[in-house]
């Protein structure tokens, strides 16, 4: 079996489950990072998250700024890591003696928040995996997303994208259902697909609006 969620495969692969411990992940990559209880040497804005998040959406994300020295600025259970700006990327990998980029999405993202996009686009850009993902190979997993911000990764997926396939995809959110007659008249399909993070945010997104290019 394939999994569709990380919670299925948080399950499936226990050899592997450090993949979803973010800290982890960006103590591997060199980030400058740490978790409650460690103050950064520099004061700066950081990106606050969970270590680990099974119901994705950004749930419990935020941005802070934290003065250097200050071992209380970020609750147990959470870590602080260095902020990345740029361009977000999501591409999905398939292992063929190496990973292989087979499909990758750049997102327009909502300043105002940090899990409401407004489009995903895909994309010819395809960062390349070094050596040190190929352990996630020898777990018999095919196929992984990894989520780039201007070309660092910060998340790790051992699935494909669960979103639908197509080339642009405009998130639904909880109120803004009136916009889908308008997008369906600018030829875009509506394709119910609801995501609360198990209830964790206030307003789910209930569907994409999805549109293929032409061809040329």
């Amino acid at each position: 079996m394939i999994p569709k969620t990380d919670t299925e495969a948080y399950t499936m692969f226990p050899g592997l489950r450090h993949w979803y411990n973010k800290l982890w992940l960006s103590e591997q990559l060199g980030y400058n990072c740490g978790p409650a209880g460690i103050a950064p040497n520099v004061s700066a804005a950081y990106i606050i998250r969970p270590i680990t998040n099974l119901v994705g959406m950004s749930v419990g994300a935020t941005i802070k700024w934290i003065h250097k020295g200050d071992e209380r600025a970020v609750e147990p259970g959470y870590f602080w890591c260095e902020l990345f700006e740029g361009p977000q990327i999501s591409v999905d990998y398939q292992w063929e003696g190496r990973w292989v980029p087979v499909s990758a999405w750049e997102a327009t993202v909502d300043v105002d928040t940090l899990y409401k996009f407004k489009k995903w686009v895909r994309t010819d850009t395809y960062p390349e995996l070094g050596l040190f993902y190929d352990e996630i190979a020898d777990h018999n997993v095919s196929r992984i997303n990894v989520e780039f911000i201007d070309g660092n990764p910060i998340e790790v997926h051992l699935r494909g994208s669960p979103d639908p396939d197509y080339d642009e995809l405009i998130p639904i959110w909880k109120g803004e259902e009136k916009n889908v007659a308008i997008f369906k008249e600018l030829g875009y399909l509506y394709i119910t697909d609801y995501d609360d993070a198990d209830g964790y945010i206030s307003h789910p997104r209930v569907g994409f609006m999805a549109k293929n290019n032409k061809e040329t």
